[in-house]
């Protein structure tokens, strides 16, 4: 049987919670908590509009404050009304008291311009916008903001003294502009802005912290910037500032003493140029009536030079009198005293002179005659006395004819008025010129004075030849005098005016009467009774008669007394009659003599040292100044080979003709040409000396230049003196002798730009050369010997250091180029420069002919030793 009966489950109901659940309230809590966080980590979102969405990228573009990231830009959008773009952005939690109703927004980027680089931190990060905050204690802002084109001016600059100045226009002045005191940038344009009258401009500048103390109320501010011109009478006056202020525009300050500081946002006034600023010290002169002075920038002139300006002119209280207000420079506040006075300068136009033209256009101006007291500010000006001071000294000139000379006609020492003219009258056989000379040159006026006549053009064709004389332009209407002061001071009662200054200058003293001299010749020149006597083509004295004697013709001539000292125990005379022509290589010379010579003939004579000039106790007179001047010592050069010289080649000391070769005779037995030279007689005792040196100088072509180049066609022979005794026996040299000194070894692996010739340098400064370059013995270096000047020897030590300094250095990097180069003549010529380390102590002095390195380039380092090196 089977047993059906069934199983019944024990049914119970749970009171718990079932452990499946606890994941998905923990997913719950989670998600929960994310929620609450993003909300509470949400940034502000906010919209900024800009004018256009150059450089910003959504997602990417930062928002930053003091260059830390605040900030994204999270879309971007374009208005309605297609005229602009507006930003979705969100400003990070922390930073969401940057936002009130005052707080700016602008973008960064780089930017280059003509007043410098900004922004360059985006060119790492990429552009950005930038925020600066406005009230931070503001609880409330804006959804919405609108961006600045540029930078807010307070943002430029957080320090330093802020200033706005104010000008008519900009001018050449922008952003970055600087502002200079003494050259040196003290500050910069923060910002300019219109005025609200729309009539000026409002420029904000910053001045650095550590200048703060030169700007004063007393300070004037004016523009600088650019080229400024000012033409008239006087010329053009062209005033460039540095190369910044001239592209990016520059401001200019100045401080007179005793200014009280400014507190910040002071406004000055900005002037247009330093004229009308009104620079330096102010000072308030009388001035006379009717004084046409101009009231805009009338100059106040101190000997010729501009020293300050009148700055305005008004009445005085009562109204009797003018008043002028000036700035006078700083620099010349020692001359503002008491005991200086003002004249004013009229234009003068007359037969003697002209004087302030410009003055007509201009207007009249001010000079300032400094003197001696205490310290003022308050001045009187006079006009200018166009007449001789009542207190001259009256002197009394004689002359064979007035000139042109008149009443009025200057007298001058160095081209310096110091008197005039009062008076011409007729004397027995001469004319008389009374003259008065201020009494501050009294000391001028001494017993030995000679006068000559320097106003008066003269071209005449007369008995005495072709004299052309022209003086300076302002003295050329009414004549005038000069002088030579000389002797014990003192006047004397009568004085000689003497035609030319040539005259006055042989003239000595004022002795009176003449003495005769005796010539003789083996026939009569072409002269005869009253024929002139010159010296130097000036006639000094005449012919008086001749006559026959043993010994051929005896010819007599009288000299002015105070021409006597021309006459020495070398002076040779010659005939002096006719014309003279010599055609050569180097030109055409034609020499007439005087116009009286030509028709009267004539006796010159000078000095010529080395010539036979008497006969007995008589002068011996030569046919030509040829002949008197040829007749001098003979020396002999000898040399292996002729070298390029001629019969006629001549002989020369520092360009100067001092004699030539006149026979060129070969030497069999000894192998040799022997050269025959005459030396001029003037010059062959100090060329006929034992250690005199000769050699033949060419003309050199090579890249360094031509030397000599007038020896092209012809050379010559050099010849440097020497101090022994009388020689008369040389030998001639191929080239120049190098001078004596002490010789180095430099050793290279190359020659570079190393030539005979090369200048040695010691900071710049050549202190000897190279005179030879050669490869070494067994061919593996070159050896240069350099030779130092004796003076300079000491400065080679035994660690020396040399390198080759010719030619230029140029490196390029990012930074840009650096060109570095020697002087113009290491650039020409090479050169070779050295240095000594700073080793202590001082190394020993090196011999002759020790050996050096010289290395191929400098090292930054050597050039900055400064080593001291006593002389011995």
């Amino acid at each position: 049987m089977n047993d059906n009966s069934s199983y019944s489950p024990d049914i119970k109901r749970s009171r718990g919670i079932s452990p499946l659940w606890v994941l998905p309230i923990i997913t719950m809590l989670l998600a929960g908590w994310l929620v609450f966080k993003a909300v509470n980590d949400a940034g502000e979102h906010i919209q900024i509009h800009f004018s256009n969405g150059q450089g910003l990228v959504a997602g990417r573009t930062t928002i930053r404050y003091q260059g830390l990231e605040v900030g994204m830009l999270r879309d971007i959008k374009l208005s309605p009304d297609l005229e602009s773009i507006y930003v979705d952005a969100e400003i990070y939690p922390e930073a969401k008291k940057l936002l009130s109703s005052d707080t700016q927004f602008w973008l960064v980027k780089p930017q280059a311009s003509l007043s410098g680089i900004s922004g360059l931190d985006a060119l790492v990060s990429g552009n950005y916008i930038a925020i600066q905050p406005g009230n931070l204690e503001s609880s409330d802002h804006p959804k919405e903001y609108h961006a600045l084109d540029n930078a807010p001016a307070n943002q430029i600059s957080h320090s330093g003294l802020l200033l706005t100045l104010k000008a008519r226009d900009l001018g050449g002045l922008s952003v970055g502009s600087q502002i200079i005191y003494r050259k040196i940038p003290i500050g910069e344009v923060l910002s300019y802005q219109l005025n609200k009258d729309n009539q000026s401009v409002l420029i904000q500048v910053s001045i650095k912290d550590e200048y703060q103390q030169i700007i004063t109320k007393q300070s004037r501010f004016w523009n600088v910037s650019g080229v400024s011109a000012d033409v008239g009478f006087d010329g053009m006056d062209v005033r460039l500032e540095n190369m910044s202020a001239l592209i990016g525009g520059a401001i200019a300050v100045d401080s007179p003493d005793g200014g009280e500081p400014v507190v910040q946002n002071t406004q000055f006034r900005l002037y247009k140029d330093v004229k009308t600023a009104g620079r330096g010290i102010p000072i308030t002169i009388q001035l006379p009536d009717n004084s046409q002075v101009n009231p805009k920038g009338s100059p106040v002139v101190y000997r010729g030079i501009e020293i300050g300006q009148v700055t305005a002119i008004s009445f005085s209280k009562d109204r009797k009198q003018l008043i002028a207000s000036a700035s006078i420079e700083p620099a010349f506040s020692d001359m503002l005293n008491s005991g200086t006075h003002f004249v004013v300068e009229e234009p003068e136009l007359s037969l003697n002179g002209m004087r302030n033209v410009a003055n007509l256009v201009k207007g009249n101006f001010l000079s300032i005659k400094p003197g001696s007291g205490e310290r003022s500010r308050q001045f009187v000006a006079q006009r200018a006395q166009l007449t001789a001071d009542a207190q001259s000294i009256d002197i009394t000139l004689k002359s064979s004819d007035s000139y042109g000379l008149e009443a009025g006609s200057k007298v001058l020492y160095r081209g310096i008025p110091v008197g005039m003219v009062s008076s011409v009258t007729l004397g027995d056989d001469n004319v008389l010129l009374h003259v008065s000379i201020e009494e501050q040159y009294r000391s001028l006026i001494r017993h030995h004075n000679r006068f000559y006549i320097t106003g008066t053009a003269k071209a005449a064709l007369d008995e005495n030849g072709v004299n052309l004389t022209v003086p300076p332009m302002k003295w050329l209407l009414a004549g005038s005098i000069s002088f030579i002061s000389e002797g014990k001071e003192g006047k004397e009662d009568l004085y000689t005016l003497y035609p030319n200054q040539s005259l006055a200058e042989l003239a000595q003293f004022q002795q009176q009467g003449s003495q005769t001299i005796v010539m003789t010749s083996h026939a009569l020149p072409s002269v005869q009774v009253g024929s002139p006597l010159l010296y130097r083509n000036l006639q000094v004295g005449s012919i008086t008669r001749y006559a026959l004697s043993t010994n051929g013709v005896t010819i007599e001539a009288k000299i002015d007394n105070q021409y006597q000292h021309l006459i020495t125990p070398d002076t040779v005379f010659w005939n002096h009659s006719g014309v003279k022509i010599d055609a050569s290589l180097a030109g055409v010379s034609v020499q007439t003599a005087p116009l009286q010579s030509l028709i009267k003939g004539g006796i010159a004579f000078d000095s010529i040292k080395g010539v036979d000039n008497k006969t007995g106790k008589q002068w011996r007179l030569y046919d030509s100044y040829q002949q008197a001047s040829q007749h001098g010592r003979e020396i002999t050069l000898t040399s292996h080979t002729n070298p390029g010289v001629k019969v006629g080649t001549a002989l020369e000391y520092q360009g100067i003709k001092v004699g030539e070769i006149n026979q060129i005779t070969p030497n069999f037995a000894q192998n040799s040409v022997t050269f025959t030279a005459e030396l001029n007689p003037q010059y062959a005792d100090a060329i006929a000396k034992q250690g005199s040196v000769f050699w033949l100088q060419k003309a050199q072509v090579n890249l360094q230049g031509i030397a000599h180049i007038d020896k092209l066609l012809q050379a010559s022979i050099a010849v440097q003196p020497g101090q022994g005794a009388a020689l008369a026996h040389f030998v001639l040299h191929k080239q120049a002798q190098q001078p004596s000194g002490v010789r180095f070894v430099l050793q290279s692996r190359s020659r570079g730009s190393v030539v005979v010739g090369t200048p040695v340098l010691y900071r710049d400064i050549e202190v000897g050369q190279v005179v030879d370059v050669r490869l070494g013995e067994l061919s593996d270096r070159v050896i240069t010997t350099i030779n130092i000047a004796p003076k300079y020897a000491y400065l080679i030590r035994n660690n020396t250091l040399f390198w080759n300094a010719s030619g230029v250095d140029v490196s390029i990097g990012l930074s840009g180029a650096n060109i570095k180069s020697g002087t113009v003549d290491s650039l020409l010529r090479g050169g070779i420069s050295f240095a000594t380390p700073p080793d202590l102590p001082l190394k020993p002095k090196a011999q002759a002919d020790s050996s050096f390195l010289l290395h191929s380039e400098v090292e930054s380092d050597w050039l900055t030793w400064q080593t001291p090196i006593p002389k011995p």
